[in-house]
């Protein structure tokens, strides 16, 4: 039997965007959001901020080459990540479910236990 894929993010290096064709593989696999065509602006940002975020499940972390990681979107593809561009690994065993806490929740509460319309007198 087979361990399920671990969650990861991996933390990548800008230099890993330097080839339009690997910025076209990570916008086929939804990696890239499909309105954020501007490949430029793309490299940029990542330059500007030291690298960019990938996520997906966990393939391989003990390749020699490289992190295998599968988009989400599209568990089929394997996307191989060079060590040399990996900068930082995240992984978890489960998703986690964005949770509101805090203020918030005691504001949402509030107005469910508050009526509507003022009662009449």
């Amino acid at each position: 039997m087979t361990e399920p894929r671990r969650h990861v993010l991996v933390w990548v290096a800008a230099e890993f965007l330097e080839s339009e064709g690997m910025l076209h593989i990570l916008h086929e696999c939804g990696s890239i959001p499909s309105q954020a065509k501007d490949w430029e602006k793309i490299v940029e940002g990542a330059e500007d901020f030291g690298g960019f975020a990938l996520s997906g499940k966990l393939v391989d972390p003990n390749h020699g080459a490289g992190i295998w990681i599968a988009p989400v979107q599209d568990p089929g593809l394997e996307i191989m990540i060079p060590w040399h561009f990996v900068r930082s690994v995240v992984t978890a065993q489960e998703e986690r479910q964005i949770k509101t806490f805090g203020l918030g929740r005691a504001s949402s509460r509030q107005k469910a236990a508050s009526p509507l319309t003022k009662p009449a007198e």
